[in-house]
């Protein structure tokens, strides 16, 4: 298989944190470039969050598995991986890859930060059709080896076209392909349409790329009658319409990160239902 767009992403951590402090989201950042280079991977979007990490990429199966792969490896420094497995999806339909692309951006907001897509630090947002974007910092190769190595925390190559930030961030714009998405939407609008789609059970259900917790449904069981009594009147899901159900699923997956078997058999809703009424 040649080169293709994968949608990467590792699962959500239930007990962890991985990035606790603005230095931790730095060096995740810096690890960005640091592995896509290295395993030859384009950068199209990506997005860190405090506890998971989304990618779309463009690169062969196997140069997309080592980037993943070497980029885990630098998280562990932050906190234990071990519970963050690799979820890797080919992408080979141009309107997923726009939705996927969406959805990644979106995960912010999803998330309840109080910030927009587009100005979200630690992702590729802001650079989207932002020509009014400025970069300030120095060009790598102005920069000597050891300096470089100390910043980015890698003895792995960075390109000189780069750009270290004054806080010491490579600037993204030096290695996301911006201007292929750009192409990719044609225009302003068709992008904020896709990003304010409201589709991300869709996504996750379809796509198969799940926040997976280690919660069991006996620990899940009383918040689940908690849900059901603050915002249906009810104790049991088996009392609630279908309706009702859909969203008790709703906010159990917005809450936990479910994956669709479990939210089936907390909610007492079919898994089939829920991929294809999500």
């Amino acid at each position: 298989m040649g080169n293709s767009y994968w949608h990467i992403c590792t699962d959500g951590l239930s007990r962890e944190i991985i990035f606790k402090s603005e230095a931790d989201f730095i060096f995740g950042m810096n690890g960005v470039p640091v592995y896509s280079f290295h395993f030859g991977v384009r950068i199209m979007a990506f997005c860190l969050m405090s506890n998971h990490v989304h990618f779309i990429t463009y690169g062969s199966a196997t140069g997309c598995k080592g980037f993943i792969r070497g980029y885990r490896k630098r998280l562990s420094y932050l906190t234990d991986m071990h519970a963050a497995s690799v979820s890797i999806k080919l992408i080979d339909d141009t309107d997923y890859l726009m939705k996927a692309i969406g959805y990644v951006l979106r995960n912010p907001v999803g998330a309840g930060e109080k910030v927009l897509p587009t100005t979200y630090r630690w992702g590729s947002g802001p650079l989207y059709f932002n020509d009014a974007r400025t970069v300030c910092g120095t060009p790598v190769s102005a920069i000597s080896k050891n300096q470089r190595q100390k910043l980015i925390r890698s003895h792995l190559a960075l390109p000189e076209h780069c750009i270290i930030t004054p806080e010491g961030m490579v600037d993204p714009s030096g290695y996301v392909d911006y201007r292929t998405v750009e192409s990719l939407y044609g225009h302003p609008g068709r992008f904020l349409y896709h990003l304010s789609r409201r589709d991300d059970m869709e996504m996750e259900l379809t796509g198969d790329i799940l926040h997976k917790t280690s919660y069991t449904d006996a620990e899940l069981l009383a918040s689940v009658s908690d849900i059901c009594s603050q915002e249906f009147q009810r104790k049991d899901p088996a009392e609630l319409s279908i309706e009702n159900r859909f969203k008790l699923a709703g906010i159990l997956r917005k809450r936990y990160g479910l994956g669709p078997k479990q939210l089936g058999r907390l909610a007492k809703v079919d898994p089939d239902l829920l991929r294809e009424m999500l």
